[in-house]
């Protein structure tokens, strides 16, 4: 199993109508790329914020193995998704990607 790990901070001024509005297009993916196994995202519920590394928001993808990863990566609905909603709103971004 290959897993895809991404956490974003928001630029300042994204609503959350904003996040709703990326919230339904991330739930798209899944029935659009074949290669997603699971996919979760969310808002971070802010529990952790003493340490002062907190991020805004997560999505954690796995897939069968890196092929189906790229798929994704190179997927037109993810292009899309990422141009159109995402990529306007990100301050900053992090990712992981592992095998187990």
């Amino acid at each position: 199993m290959f897993v895809h790990n991404i956490q974003f901070k928001w630029k300042p001024g994204t609503t959350a109508a904003d996040i709703e509005e990326m919230k339904a297009a991330l739930a798209t993916l899944p029935g659009a790329v074949p290669s997603i196994r699971s996919y979760i995202f969310g808002s971070d519920l802010g529990l952790a914020t003493q340490s002062g590394n907190s991020w805004d928001f997560a999505i954690v993808a796995q897939f069968d193995d890196r092929a189906g990863w790229q798929d994704y990566l190179d997927h037109p609905a993810h292009d899309k998704v990422r141009a159109e909603k995402l990529a306007p709103r990100i301050a900053e971004r992090a990712s992981v990607q592992f095998e187990y």
